[in-house]
């Protein structure tokens, strides 16, 4: 059991700390929205769901990272500057792919919605 406390410790953290983590969260309770207004169909959800828990993913592992660099190399090295930008790149690239996927699934419902 103190293995799922300390994972939702970690989300928390995550929600408190990450100025990044939040901005997804305002953007995914936007998507969630959006799916809830249109009333989209199941296999929608699921797959905006699945977006939608990539990039929080990503993003937490990427706070992770970031959070571990810092405690444990606090000064500057451009080496370990490349790992963070990998890291911030990954989330990059998942968002990216996310809001892709947003526009796929959501623009049909919301055409006929305003239609």
């Amino acid at each position: 059991m103190s293995k799922f406390r300390n994972a939702f410790q970690g989300l928390v953290f995550a929600m408190r700390g990450q100025s990044s983590f939040v901005i997804h969260l305002v953007m995914a309770a936007a998507v969630i929205g959006l799916a809830a207004i249109c009333q989209v169909e199941s296999w929608r959800w699921a797959v905006l769901l699945l977006a939608i828990g990539m990039v929080l993913a990503l993003e937490t592992i990427n706070s992770a990272i970031e959070c571990l660099v810092h405690r444990l190399h606090p000064e500057h090295d451009p080496e370990i500057g490349k790992v963070l930008d990998m890291a911030a790149g990954a989330v990059l690239l998942g968002a990216i792919f996310a809001a892709a996927v947003g526009l796929i699934v959501l623009l049909p419902p919301l055409l006929e919605w305003f239609g």
